[in-house]
């Protein structure tokens, strides 16, 4: 009996990067409900003077600019010419989506869908929010499958989605009922073609599709959603239509079987691997085989490392060569190290925090993940403590409004912090608590720090509304908090003691320092400071699990972890001419540090000579284009290319903003 799955293809990522790697003419049916950007529009999220901003329930994504103009040629090319497209929008999207695909279909029309049951306006003012637009597409080679002239109405009625069939955990607020999708594919496609949904949120029209006898692709990026959806599409191979039955009290059985089973999920960390398992671009067996050449892992680096090659991968990739064995002296965060698939992998960095955390994961260590996950809980537990004490709030209020003068605040926060010792303590819990603390002297500077400079803004500019007052003092708790862990980690008594912990610690910092940055004082402390409010809402929870992910394990059962000088590493493991070498080494730069070491020009120098002199295995050397670099490297033998790349952050100078890098190969 054939596979189910094979029917499938759900995967968690990004839709830009998918839809660039479906084939030419393959996709019989596109029905999406793409972000409608009503957000920054609807007068209840917008803060305006004297009003309070409502909450809309509308999701983060949707408050980013959409733009359909971006996906309609990708739209065009996947679709075959007997294919159709359905797509979910409002008022504010309609024109934009006309104008991009209107002129390249024979025909364009929309449908409507009427909600029988829209949320109810108690005061009357204004139209209810009863019909959502569908655009429409197709050519004259599309076959309909209408039976009578009574479906061929361009309007569709049903309630909104509603319990047992909404989740409520995750919470979509554009859940859309699998009857009306139903009824959408059933007339614009037949069975077996293939249903393609690259923002599938949790799944609904994966559910109508598969249990219509339909092919089916979904894309989606958030976690929480994609897990309901991979759930929900599985159930629906093998349960039929979950929501068919006319027994509620079975219904909502079969949700929670379905939904909150306690089975782990299926995670799909090779999203371009399943995809061409799905179109048969991919033998299943080829992972198996011994040489390896520009396949894609799909798995993500480790951690954010400073000049990360994650977003070079479309240059480094295409250029790799075929090989058995993968090695990287230079690892760092691991874009490279993660993202190419080998059956070996050697990797070394002379960082002995950052080699503890990949063995800490290769082991599954169940210290670090205690500590780890103890660390994400306070992050949350701090957004709780500033909830539950409003007076916080309510006293820079008063300092804003003049009623108090900055003495008085101060005196406010120099009582504020004893008198509620133990409730900031249990931000942090008991195990960091009875470490060396310095967490209630950073909460009264950093909310003091932070509410002068606030009330400093206000003035020079103008008054923040209350969201981002609420933001400012959330940041003054949690860079406390992460103050208070960046002590922690400077404590020598915890490195040399608690290993674990340490290796937590360094995870932490990594994390949530400012822009990711790693610097140390004269006496080897790190100092970097809290990343701000862009790194509130920034939790562990999905690194964490993506560290214990079925798949990053199997990654790491192939590799061999080093903790050497490079130059060690390579004359330990031998690299030979069946071997591929990537290189990231540190910069040529007046700064380049290298795990708190200078990496100088000699080392340079050393790294050079080996490579061109010694080096039997096909190498390639990604690094920033200076003169003495260059000289290094013009040789006989040797491929010097160049590629830009823009830094987010330059800090101090030390990095222009757009720079020439050098790929540097033997081959």
């Amino acid at each position: 009996m054939k596979d189910p799955n094979w029917r499938k293809c759900v995967l968690r990522a990004d839709s830009r990067d998918i839809i660039k790697r479906i084939p030419d003419d393959s996709i019989d049916f596109i029905l999406t409900d793409p972000p409608y950007n009503l957000g920054q529009h609807s007068t209840g999220n917008i803060p305006l003077p004297g009003r309070t901003a409502m909450n809309n329930d509308v999701a983060d994504w949707d408050m980013i600019d959409f733009n359909p103009e971006e996906w309609a040629d990708e739209f065009i090319r996947i679709l075959k010419p007997t294919g159709n497209l359905f797509i979910f929008t409002s008022y504010n999207q309609l024109g934009r989506w006309y104008n991009s695909l209107d002129h390249k279909f024979d025909t364009s029309n929309f449908m409507i869908w009427h909600k029988t049951n829209p949320a109810p306006k108690i005061f009357k003012a204004g139209f209810l929010n009863s019909c959502e637009m569908i655009f429409t597409c197709w050519n004259k080679k599309h076959t309909w499958n209408f039976i009578s002239q009574a479906e061929m109405h361009n309007f569709i009625e049903s309630s909104i989605c509603m319990k047992p069939e909404r989740l409520s955990n995750p919470k979509h607020p554009a859940q859309k009922p699998v009857s009306i999708l139903k009824k959408m594919i059933e007339i614009a496609s037949n069975e077996n073609d293939i249903v393609f949904d690259p923002f599938m949120g949790v799944g609904s029209t994966g559910v109508a599709a598969l249990e219509l006898n339909r092919r089916f692709i979904g894309v989606e990026l958030d976690e929480s959603y994609f897990d309901a959806a991979q759930k929900r599409v599985k159930a629906s191979l093998t349960q039929g239509d979950l929501f068919a039955q006319s027994n509620i009290e079975n219904q909502q059985r079969v949700e929670e079987e379905t939904f909150m089973a306690s089975e782990p999920l299926e995670i799909h960390a090779s999203p371009i691997r399943e995809l061409n398992l799905f179109f048969g671009l991919e033998d299943k067996e080829q992972s198996k085989l011994k040489v390896y050449h520009n396949i894609e892992s799909g798995l993500s680096p480790i951690i954010k490392w400073p000049g990360g090659k994650e977003k070079e991968l479309k240059y480094i990739i295409p250029n790799v060569p075929q090989f058995e064995r993968f090695i990287e002296p230079f690892v760092g965060g691991g874009s490279v190290f993660m993202g190419i698939e080998s059956g070996k992998y050697l990797i070394n960095d002379f960082s002995s925090e950052l080699i503890e955390l990949y063995r800490s994961i290769e082991s599954s260590d169940k210290d670090f993940f205690k500590y780890t996950e103890m660390m994400d809980l306070s992050w949350t537990k701090a957004v709780n403590f500033f909830q539950s004490k409003p007076q916080l709030k309510e006293t820079y209020i008063g300092y804003r409004n003049g009623l108090i003068g900055k003495s008085e605040l101060k005196e406010f926060i120099h009582s504020f912090c004893p008198n509620n010792k133990q409730d900031i303590l249990d931000i942090i819990g008991d195990v960091f608590a009875s470490q060396s603390c310095v967490l209630l002297k950073e909460m009264e500077s950093n909310l003091f720090r932070k509410m002068v400079r606030m009330r400093e803004l206000e003035i020079e500019k103008h008054e923040l509304p209350d969201g981002d007052l609420d933001n400012n003092i959330e940041t003054a708790i949690k860079s406390a908090v992460y103050m208070n862990y960046r002590h922690l980690y400077n404590s020598k008594d915890i490195t040399e003691g608690n290993p674990k912990l340490h290796c937590a610690l360094f995870f932490f910092m990594r994390n949530y320092a400012y822009s990711g940055m790693f610097r140390y004082s004269s006496k080897g402390e790190f100092n970097v400071p809290y990343g701000g409010i862009a790194y509130n809402s920034k939790l562990l929870k999905k690194k964490l699990s993506y560290y214990k992910s079925k798949e990053l394990l199997q990654h790491f059962e192939r590799t061999t972890i080093y903790n050497l000088d490079f130059e060690e590493f390579l004359r330990k493991i031998k690299p030979c001419e069946d071997d591929f070498v990537f290189l990231d080494p540190p910069y040529d730069s007046e700064f380049s540090t290298y795990a708190q070491k200078a990496f100088t020009r000699d080392d340079q120098q050393r790294l050079a000579d080996y490579l061109i002199n010694e080096c039997k295995a096909k190498w390639m050397l990604i690094i920033k284009n200076t003169d003495f670099i260059y000289s290094l490297y013009d040789k006989e033998g040797v491929n010097i290319r160049t590629f830009d790349k823009e830094y987010v952050v330059s800090f101090m100078n030390r990095n222009d903003k757009k720079v020439t890098h050098l790929l540097i190969t033997n081959y």
